[in-house]
């Protein structure tokens, strides 16, 4: 009988929390669906580019001041 009440109370837990922590974001919350990318091998000196999506999921303007590529 515990064992039902346990997750009787978890399910309600889980279900009373809002879908996402971005919809109750205050202010600016980047989301990158992809954060990273493998480009494989390349030849030395060969330029390789991708283009990464960013997401403001936040209430207010996201202000990108710095990216250093990793």
């Amino acid at each position: 009988m515990s064992k039902k009440l346990v997750a009787l109370v978890l399910f309600m837990l889980c279900t009373a929390l809002p879908l996402s922590a971005a919809e109750q974001a205050k202010g600016p919350a980047i989301h990158i669906p992809e954060a990273q990318f493998d480009f494989g091998s390349a030849p030395e000196g060969q330029r390789v580019e991708h283009i990464f999506t960013v997401e403001n999921r936040g209430s207010e303007e996201l202000r990108i001041t710095r990216v250093r590529p990793g």
